[in-house]
């Protein structure tokens, strides 16, 4: 049996347990330890031990790792998520798209980049491209033909009809729905539960039962 590539998680919270789950599940890496300042060395994140903090990656790149994941979550602001996946990519690791076993992931002309993330339950439907360190959480749907920008959260339970763009650095709150065609801009935040019925402009703070 072909031996699992290492992988190291940066982040120790909720969204690394999710991970570590889908992780063990696919079978492809095996997990090698957990780096976060805000956890103790030595202790425990789901059987996963905490080796220290990012100061550790170059020692671990020269141990062979070289594949890594970037394991914080995002509320509103994914500026850490990017943080970290610029912080990887300079010290020249790998940072693999992981798809849930149970999402469903469509190959008629999709495109998943680096560093991507679906969740259990998701769907990602034909002619979709998501961009590089997105998050495509539990239960969310991207419909055909849209287009997800790089460092975007998709939370659970949203949804992206079809032909819709979603500027990079964004942030789609839980159970929010943008209907089809319609572009959100770059670093934009769709308030959980809105529905975004128009374009809206880069930077905007969207709030309500309907907005756009």
């Amino acid at each position: 049996m072909e031996a699992r590539k290492k992988i190291i998680l940066l982040g120790g919270g909720g969204h690394a347990r999710v991970l570590s789950e889908l992780i063990r599940m696919s079978g492809e890496y095996e997990i090698a330890g957990i780096l976060d300042p805000q956890l103790e060395s030595g202790s425990h994140v789901s059987g996963i031990p905490v080796l220290g903090d990012d100061e550790l990656l170059p020692a671990l790149a020269a141990g062979g790792i070289n594949n890594a994941c970037i394991a914080v979550g995002s509320i509103r602001d994914n500026g850490k998520r990017k943080y970290l996946y610029d912080l990887v990519k300079d010290l020249e690791f790998h940072v693999p798209s992981l798809i849930h076993p149970r999402a469903l992931v469509s190959e008629a002309g999709t495109h998943i980049s680096e560093g991507v993330q679906i969740m259990a339950g998701a769907i990602i439907q034909a002619g979709s491209t998501i961009g590089e360190n997105t998050i495509i959480n539990t239960g969310a749907i991207i419909e055909h033909d849209c287009t997800i920008g790089g460092n975007v959260h998709i939370c659970p339970g949203a949804v992206v009809i079809g032909g819709s763009v979603i500027g990079e650095n964004s942030f789609i709150g839980a159970s929010a729905t943008v209907i089809q065609g319609v572009t959100v801009g770059r670093n934009t935040v769709v308030g959980a539960g809105t529905v975004v019925l128009r374009d809206v402009a880069d930077g905007t703070l969207l709030r309500g039962t309907v907005a756009g």
